[in-house]
């Protein structure tokens, strides 16, 4: 089993970082965001970086002191180890998280290297030789399913990024589909614990109450984010129908999402008649398009009893309910939707479910009975 110091890992890693930042503010062929022409790139294949060269050359004469490149970033990767660690709690574990994977991920390839008689870098370049370059039909292809991400660009225009960018994802694949396997086979385990957040349940269960894992999400009406969320949320208990719990918490952005609160407040009503989860669902249906009308005819659709609903949307009767658990997430470090809380380990942002599945298996692995 491996066992790595997290402060020796950190500087390498963070020396990395540097490096892929810097490709990417020169490149220029590959477009890596949301461009002029709507493009996005799926990134280029991780392959092991060359050391630094250059390290040699003076960036500095102090008092007559030559100090080198070299010198010069060893100072900068210690100026961001120091404000790695005076990141938040969550922050700096996700960071150690990550870095961690990274030393993995480098040790699995630099074993298939050694292996191969073959240097990190030419290990890549062999495997991804096969792949074949994208087809001019290939590009079409992906250039007439995908218009409106251009906005109108011109086939002739885009073609080489489009290419790039297919090629790039190819030679990603490729490499992904020789690397997976030796990071599978690997023996390791990640040592250092995550933070935690102390957050009392709520009734708004769903899934298994007595379930070992719980997912506590944070969550506005309007998000779109969290609009998004609902079908992975839903994958994820299907996944784990009697090993994970979902508890929904209201946090509705008043200054982005003017509906948020009323319809947390109404799903509230609803849940007075039994009916919560399936109002719930129905909101976020609507994919955010809420009025003054909604929740009446949402109640109506689900068999609700619509004077009671209507007497107790208008009485605000949930307002301190939903405020409460306003209040909790801020408390918790929530200042976006969504939120989730895995057995109170934080996450901020949307997941996908391979991402809530990978710390939902760490936490039934740590709560399972250790074997003698």
């Amino acid at each position: 089993m491996m066992k790595y110091s997290l402060h020796d890992l950190a500087l390498p890693v963070l020396a990395e970082r540097l490096r892929t930042l810097a490709i990417a503010a020169a490149s220029t062929l590959l477009v890596t965001g949301c461009g002029p022409t709507g493009l996005e790139s799926a990134g280029t294949a991780t392959e092991p970086s060359p050391g630094a060269t250059g390290d040699a050359e003076i960036a500095l004469v102090l008092e007559g002191r030559p100090i080198s490149l070299g010198e010069l970033h060893t100072h900068m990767q210690e100026q961001f180890l120091e404000e790695l660690l005076s990141q938040p709690d969550d922050e700096i574990y996700t960071l150690h998280e990550n870095a961690i994977r990274d030393l993995v991920h480098r040790h699995a390839i630099d074993v298939a290297a050694a292996q191969a008689g073959l240097s990190s870098e030419a290990l890549f370049e062999e495997v991804t030789a096969a792949v074949p370059e994208t087809s001019v039909e290939e590009v079409s292809a992906w250039y007439s399913a995908n218009q409106a991400r251009l906005r109108g660009a011109r086939l002739e225009d885009v073609a080489g990024r489009i290419q790039d960018m297919l090629d790039s994802e190819a030679r990603s694949n490729a490499w992904a589909e020789f690397v997976n396997p030796r990071l599978e086979a690997l023996d390791w385990k990640m040592v250092i614990e995550p933070p935690r957040k102390n957050l009392q349940p709520t009734r708004l269960v769903r899934g298994e109450v007595d379930a070992p894992v719980t997912i506590m999400s944070f969550s506005d009406y309007q998000c779109p984010y969290c609009i998004r969320s609902e079908p992975v949320l839903a994958e994820v208990l299907d996944r784990y129908p009697s090993e994970v719990r979902l508890i929904h918490r209201h946090f509705p952005l008043d200054s982005l999402h003017p509906f948020a609160r009323p319809a947390s407040e109404a799903a509230m009503c609803a849940d007075e008649q039994g009916h919560f989860w399936e109002f719930h669902d129905a909101i976020f249906a609507r994919q955010g398009r809420l009025d003054e009308t909604s929740f009446a005819e949402i109640g109506e659709a689900i068999g609700l009893d619509g004077e009671a609903l209507g007497q107790c949307i208008a009485e605000r009767r949930y307002q301190q309910f939903v405020q409460g658990d306003f209040d909790a997430g801020q408390l918790a470090g929530v200042t976006g939707t969504p939120a989730f809380f895995v057995n109170g380990i934080p996450l901020k942002g949307a997941r996908n479910a391979d991402e809530l599945s990978r710390i939902v298996d760490a936490e039934l692995a740590r709560l399972a009975p250790q074997t003698p």
